[in-house]
C-alpha cells in the first residue's frame, strides 16, 4: 500500500497515512493506527480536506 503524510494546518502536526484512492482530483487516506478516513481535493498541486472542523493538507507523495 502506498503512503503519504498529512498535516493539520492549525497545529502543524503531521501524521503518516495509507492511500486508499488517488487520482488527478482526489486523495482518500486513512490515518495510520486509526479508522479515520479523510477525503482531500486537489487545489494548486496540493490536496486539501477537512475532518471535524480541522483542515488538512498533503502533497500526495
Amino acid at each position: 500500500m502506498f503512503k503519504t503524510t498529512i498535516k493539520n494546518l492549525e497545529t502543524n502536526i503531521q501524521k503518516p497515512c495509507d492511500i486508499l484512492k488517488k487520482n488527478e482530483n482526489y486523495l482518500e487516506v486513512v490515518i495510520e493506527g486509526t479508522t479515520i478516513k479523510i477525503l482531500l481535493k486537489k487545489h494548486n498541486k496540493e490536496y486539501i480536506g477537512k475532518y471535524k472542523n480541522m483542515e488538512f493538507i498533503s502533497t500526495g507523495n
